[in-house]
């Protein structure tokens, strides 16, 4: 159990599409599989700051996105 909690993010599926409309940096294909990667996350009470981080952090290592989309991606933790 974590005494440590991250806040929630995104909590529907329409906010993620909004967020990541706004990301330019992010062509179509970016764009579907950042979706889908965090609509998998969805399920589990909406998807926080920290598992934003390591989705990016993922997407980026396993080459999916660039540098710059996952500082984009970053951002939008506030």
């Amino acid at each position: 159990m974590s005494f440590f909690t991250s806040s929630t993010i995104f909590s529907t599926h329409e906010q993620i599409k909004e967020a990541l409309y706004k990301i330019q940096s992010l062509d179509s294909k970016e764009r579907e599989i950042v979706y889908q990667t965090l609509l998998a996350k969805l399920g589990d009470g909406g998807v926080t700051a920290e598992e934003l981080k390591k989705v990016a952090n993922e997407l980026r290592q396993s080459g999916q996105i660039s540098e710059i989309d996952k500082k984009n991606l970053l951002a939008l933790i506030k």
